[in-house]
């Protein structure tokens, strides 16, 4: 079996950019630091890597983010989309992230399904601080968390 270690913030980062550049046709930048990046409401989507390396990328924002994500993907305002629009798009974000992740990262490793639902504001309070970071995008925060092991 081959050793694989964790995705790094760099790798991750890399991935998050790759995605915004391809899919959004936008950059996301580092959230700045002092600047509160606290969630009112949000959306959360999940993807699990198993094998060689066991763990998962999350990616949280507040749910007004995720609707410009979805409109930008889809080429629409956010207003004219559906919950299940948005739901789709943030799920294929975290796929395609995921799937570069896994690919960067080599070895045996299969890629899960995207889970993608509501949180609140506390499940994404820690994230800067416990394997993550956080990004920005349109002015609001973008929560990226890598996480060891199978939830």
């Amino acid at each position: 079996m081959t050793t694989v270690v964790a995705p790094d913030e760099g790798l991750v980062r890399a991935a998050v950019d790759l995605v915004w550049s391809t899919m959004l046709f936008a950059t996301v930048e580092p959230w700045p630091s002092g600047l509160d990046a606290a969630l009112a409401d949000g959306v959360r989507a999940t993807i699990e890597l198993q094998g060689d390396w066991n763990g998962r990328l999350a990616l949280t924002c507040p749910a007004g983010l995720a609707g410009e994500i979805a409109g930008a993907m889809i080429g629409t305002a956010a207003a004219d989309l559906s919950a299940e629009d948005v739901h789709d798009a943030l799920g294929e974000v975290v796929n395609v992230v995921g799937g570069t992740v896994k690919g960067a990262l080599g070895g045996e490793l299969a890629l899960g399904l995207p889970d993608v639902r509501p949180c609140a504001a506390d499940e994404a309070t820690d994230e800067a601080t416990d394997g993550g970071f956080v990004l920005g995008w349109n002015g609001a925060p973008i929560h990226v968390q890598v996480l060891a092991g199978r939830p």
